[in-house]
């Protein structure tokens, strides 16, 4: 097992926390994110893995991490043009993440499908940081777990919209899992 130089967390049981997951669940104190993480995938729960995977990470590796997988996948199908421009304006956001960038996001997410995968994403950039209210109105945070949660969901829904869900996971987790080791270069070197 390799160490995950990028995880925002000491304990495996503060992103359990953040998934809502119920106290008596809770990894012990002492595990570490890598190490829970390790047993989820050994227990082959994907979905559990990838919803661990997307909180651990902090949120702008997470949304790089998902923006990858959404953008391979979406090579091999045609999106409806208002779901390929929630990715592309959630791609743009990755490459200058700036306000305006999040808010057109924002914007790209509430036209596009109500369960696309691209939907979502853009949806994990609006509330990856910065206030959720109208600009002219007070600041707004949205909660901590928001942005990592719809990542999570973006990555799971795309991986079922596909003929090998499995296969999309496993690629999607291996990846996720070299993120976390080795930051924003895995996305590169992959």
């Amino acid at each position: 097992m390799t160490q995950w130089t990028q995880c925002k967390f000491t304990e495996a049981r503060q992103v359990a926390q953040l998934m809502r997951i119920d106290e008596g669940d809770w990894p012990e104190p002492s595990i570490a994110p890598a190490t829970h993480f390790a047993s989820i995938r050994a227990a082959a729960d994907r979905a559990d893995a990838v919803r661990f995977l997307a909180l651990a990470l902090p949120r702008l590796e997470s949304l790089a991490w998902a923006g990858r997988i959404l953008e391979d996948e979406a090579r091999d199908r045609r999106l409806p043009s208002r779901d390929r421009q929630a990715l592309d304006f959630a791609l743009r956001w990755l490459g200058d993440p700036d306000d305006a960038r999040r808010r057109a996001a924002f914007e790209a997410a509430e036209a596009a499908g109500d369960r696309a995968p691209e939907r979502m994403l853009a949806l994990a950039v609006f509330f990856s940081g910065g206030s959720i209210s109208m600009p002219d109105l007070p600041p707004v945070l949205p909660p901590p777990e928001s942005s990592g949660t719809f990542t999570g969901a973006a990555v799971l829904a795309a991986a079922f919209r596909t003929d090998n869900p499995d296969e999309v996971l496993d690629r999607a987790l291996d990846l996720g899992e070299a993120v976390a080791s080795n930051g924003m270069d895995a996305l590169a070197a992959k």
